[in-house]
């Protein structure tokens, strides 16, 4: 249930990201807000040395930076993909 949960997160993040990055829709506060919980959930699950945290930590930061200066768009978009796939394939059940 959880790791259904944390998708979902992922996915949010990820669509939020995108749209912020490319229409500049929603205020940078949400967004610093957004990155901070991405950070902290990179944290969490830093400890097994996974790669998949390290990147959520990677572009948590990238996110952050984003609220206070100009990511280039192409970096938003891979950001955002990843976000998304990674949400959507904890959506799946394994097996």
């Amino acid at each position: 249930m959880i790791v259904k949960v944390l998708g979902i997160l992922d996915v949010f993040i990820g669509l939020v990201f995108l749209i912020f990055g490319i229409f500049d829709v929603f205020s940078e506060g949400f967004i610093f807000k957004l990155g901070l919980i991405l950070l902290f959930k990179g944290f969490i699950f830093v400890w097994g040395l996974s790669l998949v945290s390290i990147l959520d930590i990677v572009f948590a930061i990238i996110i952050l930076i984003s609220t206070v200066m100009a990511v280039p768009a192409p970096i938003i978009i891979i950001i955002s993909l990843f976000l998304i796939q990674k949400g959507a394939f904890s959506l799946f059940p394994s097996g």
